[in-house]
């Protein structure tokens, strides 16, 4: 009985420490559209969704986060590294629509290129990224124009 009260308050502690993640990361979630309907992929296609912070903390380090796009409905949920979500804070959303391994949109939407900014609070609102802010379809069909001098 003695042994037990004595490590009762390691057990506690321990107990606590499992319970206590870093609450300060949100699981974003949200969904992509076009025309005011969600954004489906066709059939062999696949769209990534990067999350580039635009402003780091003092003392935190760059990182991006990946989210997971849902074909049957345009939603995407950003689970961010370990599960946990990712920082609040003001991210560019890139975005890659893939078919036999390529960005049918020729890096058109990644990085500093592209327009989407997104807030992300820890509020149950859903993100909107409306792919009509980009012109999405001129992109795609000036990316599926051949360059003079290449090879179609």
């Amino acid at each position: 009985m003695r042994l037990f009260l004595r490590s009762m308050p390691c057990l506690l502690m321990g107990l606590l420490a499992l319970g206590c993640g870093n609450s300060s990361f949100i699981k974003a979630k949200g969904r992509i559209v076009k025309g005011g309907q969600p954004f489906l992929t066709e059939e062999g296609e696949g769209l990534r969704i990067f999350f580039d912070p635009l402003e780091l903390p003092p003392g935190h380090h760059y990182d991006s986060f990946a989210a997971i796009y849902d074909p049957d409905n345009g939603s995407f949920q950003v689970a961010g590294k370990d599960g946990q979500g990712l920082p609040p804070g003001k991210y560019r959303v890139g975005l890659q629509l893939m078919k036999s391994k390529e960005d049918r949109l020729g890096g058109a939407l990644l990085g500093k290129k592209s327009p989407f900014t997104l807030e992300v609070t820890g509020t149950r609102d859903d993100l909107i990224i409306d792919l009509d802010q980009a012109k999405f379809d001129t992109l795609l069909a000036q990316a599926a124009t051949p360059k003079k001098g290449r090879k179609p």
